[in-house]
């Protein structure tokens, strides 16, 4: 026998491709689709109308939400005095679809909104309505739709 250092070109070869498979799954894994980023959009909207509707109800004011389609956003507010919390656009080309322009959404200090509202987020081909309906100070998120 004889004494052997190192690795043959059929080893290498095969830990290569072994890598290659491993890496390209990972990649995929992360790799920001149109429905992700439609999706990703939809939970952070979700998140930030909780998070308005909490600010209220620790500050005890009105914090409004205010859809922006021309601008792709939508800002957090303060109406007493009038400050602006937060500025979140839509990435990963989701677009803010609605026809109201400037739709405002008012969360009360007893946690309960001004209005339920409905908007759309469209990606490319793929498209979500979200409705929201606020009910003693409750705030649900139904109908979403490819």
């Amino acid at each position: 026998m004889k004494n052997r250092k190192g690795f043959s070109l059929l080893e290498l070869l095969i830990a290569l491709g072994i890598i290659t498979i491993v890496s390209g799954g990972v990649f995929l894994a992360f790799r920001q689709t149109p429905r992700r980023a439609l999706n990703n959009a939809s939970i952070q909207l979700q998140a930030d109308l909780r998070y308005a509707q909490r600010r209220a109800i620790q500050e005890g004011r009105r914090i409004g939400i205010i859809f922006e389609p021309a601008h792709n956003r939508y800002r957090i507010m303060s109406t007493s005095p009038t400050e602006e919390i937060r500025v979140v656009y839509f990435q990963g080309g989701v677009r803010l679809r609605q026809t109201i322009p400037g739709a405002r959404l008012d969360f009360l200090p007893r946690g309960t909104a001004s209005s339920g509202f409905t908007i759309s987020l469209s990606n490319g081909r793929y498209w979500q309505r979200l409705t929201a309906t606020v009910s003693g100070g409750r705030i649900e998120i139904f109908d979403i739709t490819y």
